[in-house]
This record gives C-alpha cells, structure tokens and sequence, in this order.
C-alpha cells in the first residue's frame, strides 16, 4: 500500500526538525511543516465530536467520544482518533431474559457506526484505545481494494507493534459458556475479551456489520501484565456479519480470536504478529476461505492455536479451506489442537521459513476425536505431523511457495487435490458443520491460486506495504 501514514502533530517543531508528541489538548500551539500555520485546531469536526490538533498536511483530525449511541458515518476527508476505548451502542451491559432489553429496564441501543472507504483511524500510542462494537450495534467499514479503511497507532509509519487497543466485536451468537436455561429468553451474559462487558444470545445468524478492505496494525497493548488485546476479537459473533479482505498486522497478542459465534471470513492476511494468528475456542463453529499467515521471527505463539473450553456443551469446530499457514519464531510446532478443540482444514498448505524452529505441523494430542472431529483433506505439508496421522498425508520434501506465497508442489495442483467439494464433505464427515454456498469450489491448495501472478493475486494493492 502505497498510502503513507500521517503524523498527529500536538506539539512544536524541534531545532532539529522533527515532531515530537505532546499535550493533546485543544488549546495546543504547534508550528506545522510545509508552511500550513501556527493555529493548528481542526475546524471540521461534527459536533458530536472533538476537534483535535491538525495533522502535518493541514487536515483535520476529530477524536470519537468514548461513548456512541447513534448512527454516525466517519468520512474519508478526516482523520478520526481513539483517545481510549470507544463503545459503540449499551449491549455489552447485563441482558433481562427479555431480548432487546437491558437488567436495568433500559432498552439496547443499536446504533451503527459507517467508516467510508479510505479512512484512517488512529488510536493515542501507548494506550488501551480500542475499538469495542457491543451486540445489537453494528460497524460498516466498508473500503476497497484502491481505498482501504486503516486502523493504526498515531506515531508515523505502520511497522510498530503493542502500541494500542484492537477491534473487538460482540454478537448475540452461540457461546457454549452461555446460560441457555434463562428462560428462553436473551439473557446469556458471557463476560467477554478485553474487560469489555458481555455478549451471546441465540441468534446463530446475529449480524454485528461488516468489515471489508479494513487493515487493523500495530496493535495489541497491554493493558495488564500478560493481557493484552487481540487484532480482531469476535466474540459470539454471528453469520450474518461479512468479514471479507481483512489484514491484521504487527499484533502483539493474537491476530483474530473467535470466542463462539458462526462468524465467516474470507481473504484473511495475517502477518508478523507475535502470539497466535487463528485462535478459537468456547464453541466457534464458522467458516473461514483463503487465509493467508505469515508468522513473524519473534513470534511467541502458533499459526492456530484451537481450543473448546467452555462447558463442552457444543465443540469448536470451524471449517478453514485454502490457507496457506507460514510458520517462524520459536515455537517447534505450527498448530496446537487442545482441551477437546475440533475442526476442518482442507486444500491448505503448511511449511515454515528458512530457518524456523517449527519441526512439526500439527500437535493433535489432546484434539477432539482426531479423523472423526479434527478432519484434514487435501493438506500439502512439508514440515512432520504429531498425533493422528490419518489427518494428512505424508509430508512431502518442499511445498515450493513462490514470490507470490502460491505452493508450486505438484501435490497443490489440480491433478492432486481436485476441486473442493463441500457437500461431499458434509456427507463423508458427520460432524463436519460447513456451508456449501459459502466455500468457492477451488481446484489447488493453498491461499494463493499458482496459475494467477503478481497484481492478479487478491491481496495485492490494499494491505500494509512490506507486510508480505
């Protein structure tokens, strides 16, 4: 992406040129380089907001309140700013077994927060500032492949990492940690990522927006010691939400986390964050196509890390086809299937970078039912297999990515793994819960289509440039 971060000027000039962070106080006096003036307050920010100093080319720069109740679009031509955790709509709050309903008597707001294509969000570095959408609202952050909307620190560049909060998303889906005996009503109060309240219900198909062309860097602060929030958290988020063309970057805790829900993503880049990239547990069950890892050198975690926790009373056992998982850092082992997790991975590829510790691909030890639960097919892997063999096939010496990470092996081509077939899944799997109409009927292994090259490749153009 050729886009170049700005920076938020909040203090003068110094002798040596450079911008150094201060006060953000409206009333700050701040010298802008390139001429732009010394009275440095935003002018166009809507009343509903702050306005907050001018960034280095003269625009506007608006903070979000820490709390909104209606629907509001952030445009393209201002930069907004998270001065600490925003929250989006009342239904992370205690829910009545009446749904819609708050315990206090107060209705859920459903509000919904629109971000136009090219947007950049900006969070205040070195702090909790995040994101949290709560069921009922919804966020539409809509971009395109030519405009991404952009989540990121307020220092320059997109190459840092803890530096602020994370996305989380709360849904009325399924959690199997929810009180389903409440009455039959929408009162399951699971407490949810991040200190950011509670979230569930039984609304399998619950809709919490959508996030398109949306890159989320440079996350994952610390909040407390050894807690810090993920890229993305969907949190018993449900299937009518579209999660499509998504990178998380530079993530100091996991990329995505899938904390129940049936939530489906498509066209997933994860790259250099330093816990795991996929993390599920407490009963997710969606469906995921075209995942694209590449784990970072000082990577503390795994390319999947997959548990069920909860009360067991429903497994986690989402479907992942066409993922090319790029392990690296310490760790000797790729993905952890534990504590009962389930799951499908078909036409995928495993391998790691030169000089990786990783020696095996997949530790199904403590998986749920390895070849019956935990189903692998058409997997192409040249790194060893723990557990259950029967999972995939013997690995091979090379899987051979090229410069556009698609696996050139002859075992990810056509002839190899035929077109992947849903339905027939379905069929030969009992307890494989995949939708066919979601899954395109792809002919290779892999996140990347070998016959397609360069600007043809669908991540091109729109994430974090250098990333890959």
């Amino acid at each position: 992406m050729k886009t170049k971060k700005l920076l938020l000027t909040t203090a003068i000039v110094a002798a040596m040129g450079g911008l150094y962070g201060c006060s953000e106080g409206d009333d700050s006096t701040v010298t802008i380089e390139g001429g732009v003036g010394s009275t440095a307050i935003s002018q166009n920010c809507p009343s509903w907001s702050s306005a907050k100093p001018i960034d280095a080319t003269g625009g506007d720069v608006c903070a979000l309140p820490a709390t909104i109740l209606e629907n509001r679009t952030l445009s393209s031509n201002i930069t907004w700013y998270l001065e600490s955790r925003v929250t989006v709509g009342n239904g992370n709050g205690v829910m009545s077994p009446t749904e819609g309903t708050l315990e206090n008597g107060n209705p859920v707001v459903e509000a919904i927060l629109t971000i136009d294509a090219g947007t950049e969000i900006k969070a205040a570095s070195g702090t909790f500032a995040n994101l949290l959408i709560t069921r009922g609202s919804r966020i539409e952050a809509v971009g395109t492949a030519n405009a991404p909307i952009i989540f990121s620190s307020d220092d320059e560049g997109y190459e840092g990492s803890g530096e602020w909060g994370g996305l989380i998303l709360h849904g009325y889906g399924l959690h199997n940690d929810a009180d389903y005996a409440c009455g039959g009503g929408n009162c399951e109060n699971v407490d949810a990522e991040g200190e950011s309240g509670f979230a569930a219900g039984t609304s399998a198909n619950d809709n919490s927006g959508t996030l398109k062309y949306v890159v989320v860097t440079e996350g994952g602060y610390e909040f407390a010691p050894g807690n810090e929030i993920n890229g993305v958290s969907f949190v018993a988020v449900g299937s009518g939400t579209t999660v499509d063309y998504l990178q998380v970057n530079n993530n100091s805790d996991d990329a995505v986390e899938f904390y129940g829900g049936s939530v489906n993503a498509k066209h997933l880049v994860l790259t250099n964050n330093l816990d795991d990239s996929v993390d599920w547990d407490e009963g997710y069950q969606g469906n995921i196509q075209y995942v694209l890892v590449k784990q970072s050198a000082d990577v503390n975690g795994n390319a999947i890390e997959a548990d069920t926790e909860g009360t067991l009373d429903f497994l986690s056992k989402p479907t992942i086809a066409n993922a090319t998982f790029i392990g690296d850092g310490a760790k000797d082992t790729l993905m952890v299937f534990k504590k009962t997790s389930a799951g499908f991975l078909h036409h995928s590829v495993l391998t790691s970078a030169t000089g990786s510790a990783i020696t095996t691909c997949v530790d199904t030890a403590d998986a749920s039912m390895p070849g019956t639960d935990l189903v692998f097919t058409n997997v192409v892997a040249d790194c060893a297999i723990s557990g259950d063999v029967n999972l995939v096939p013997a690995p091979i010496a090379d899987v051979m990515l090229d410069a556009d990470y698609a696996a050139q092996a002859t075992e990810a081509q056509t002839a190899s793994v035929g077109t992947l077939d849903i339905a027939n899944i379905n069929a030969t799997y009992a307890a494989s819960v995949a939708d066919p109409s979601f899954f395109d009927a792809t002919d290779y292994a892999g996140a990347v289509d070998p016959t397609a090259a360069g600007a043809d490749n669908w991540y091109q153009g729109w994430i974090v440039e250098g990333s890959l």
